[in-house]
């Protein structure tokens, strides 16, 4: 087993690779950067950029560590997935050593915990042909099958079972994490009790975007935790790697896609707004041009109705200066144009200086530039974003009409 450690946006040295490895890591982390090192035809340096996680193909297994804590690039991840659950449980992971190991020794403690007086049951309806009557007949059926009321029966009835999908979200989610190599022993332990409880349930493979978000009753409540890292887990923030390989798996993170969906979802809660109001992106309701050809799709847009009442935009980048990139302001202006809006926000993840406000005097536009400190605390974090949000409240037109801040 060969392991490749890298770190994110950071070149690593040369590092010897044989072409079949090359492709594959290529494959593995379409983002990376792979260049040949001068005058050595089988090394190469490696940029993964902002992939972080871990893959592995064959005998080839890469780490990717991120430039933040690690405890804080899961807090973004999560909490962009279920801000309601990570406000009252925040995992101390301080001591884990990589990403996915800081996902899966919580939510290996937290479905042993829930599963260890018993699996969940539930009713679920069962269609089945069978040679005596239970439950009640399907009549329609009956007669379109059979064309007489005589034996097989099609039936529908209700059973108790572990089948279900509380159960089947914990089974994926504990399959898919054994897969990953570099566990602790003690985490893959708890990951095959778990799944050895759950051996009557059906095995699921959940496609990207459709995981389920089940709500929790008092009937499921014990199952709150692990289910909030399972649909982290399944979720269409890890990566499938090589689905037509079966011995390809990974749980790897495009950071810009997690620092820009946790801007998205933390600044929606601290507006509390709902996902109509302020949707992940404007998709076919903004347009540059009037024959409606330029499409544009802001990170943040607020609407009330048909209009939009703020815009702005989200980038996985250093801004030294403070100042903003030119490349970015340009496209917020484009925003702010097409909203008809005289004002915009362009938010970065990190930089020491003060917020900047550029004035635009030909086209009469303002646009700010704000930035989130990213190692800071979770509470110190959100609370730049309860301060963005208060900006952002009394900024947008008819401000006065509009609810104010929680």
């Amino acid at each position: 087993m060969t392991t490749i450690q890298l770190r994110e946006y950071d070149e690593s040295e040369p590092i010897k690779l044989s072409i079949v490895e090359r492709d594959a890591l290529q494959r593995l982390i379409g983002r990376a950067t792979i260049s040949p090192v001068a005058e050595r035809s089988d090394h190469y340096t490696i940029n993964p950029k902002n992939t972080v996680g871990v893959a592995r193909t064959g005998d080839l297994v890469v780490e990717i560590q991120p430039k933040l804590p690690i405890e804080r690039a899961l807090f973004l991840v999560a909490y962009a997935l279920n801000p309601a659950y990570w406000r009252q449980h925040l995992v101390d992971l301080q001591s884990a050593e990589t990403l996915h190991e800081a996902i899966a020794r919580p939510f290996a403690d937290f479905a042993e915990f829930a599963t260890r007086r018993g699996v969940l049951n539930g009713y679920r309806q069962i269609d089945e042909s069978i040679a005596g009557v239970k439950g009640r007949i399907r009549v329609s059926d009956q007669m379109s099958k059979r064309g007489r009321l005589s034996t097989p029966i099609e039936v529908s009835y209700d059973e108790f079972t572990p089948d279900i999908e509380e159960n089947r979200l914990l089974l994926a989610a504990s399959q898919r994490l054994l897969k990953l190599r570099r566990l602790d022993p003690e985490t893959q332990r708890s990951l095959r009790r778990v799944v050895k409880r759950l051996n009557d349930v059906t095995l699921t493979r959940y496609r990207k975007n459709q995981v389920p978000h089940l709500r929790i009753t008092r009937l499921n409540r014990r199952y709150e935790r692990p289910l909030a890292l399972a649909e982290l887990i399944l979720n269409d923030e890890t990566i499938e790697l090589s689905t037509s390989s079966t011995t390809s798996s990974g749980l790897l993170f495009d950071m810009a896609n997690v620092f820009e969906s946790f801007v998205h979802v933390a600044l929606r809660e601290a507006l509390n707004l709902s996902d109509r109001e302020f949707p992940r992106n404007a998709a076919n309701r903004l347009f540059l041009d009037s024959g409606q050809n330029i499409k544009l799709e802001p990170d943040l847009s607020w609407w009330q109705g048909s209009r939009c009442v703020f815009v702005g935009d989200v980038k996985y980048k250093k801004n030294d200066d403070g100042l903003g990139k030119n490349p970015d302001l340009y496209q917020l202006l484009a925003y702010t144009t097409a909203t008809q809006l005289d004002e915009g926000f362009l938010i970065y993840a990190a930089t020491e200086a003060e917020p900047v406000q550029h004035a635009i005097p030909f086209a009469e536009k303002q646009l700010h530039v704000r930035t989130l400190h990213l190692d800071a605390d979770p509470s110190n974090i959100l609370a730049e974003i309860n301060e963005l949000a208060a900006v952002v409240s009394t900024s947008r037109p008819n401000s006065q009409l509009l609810s104010a801040v929680s």
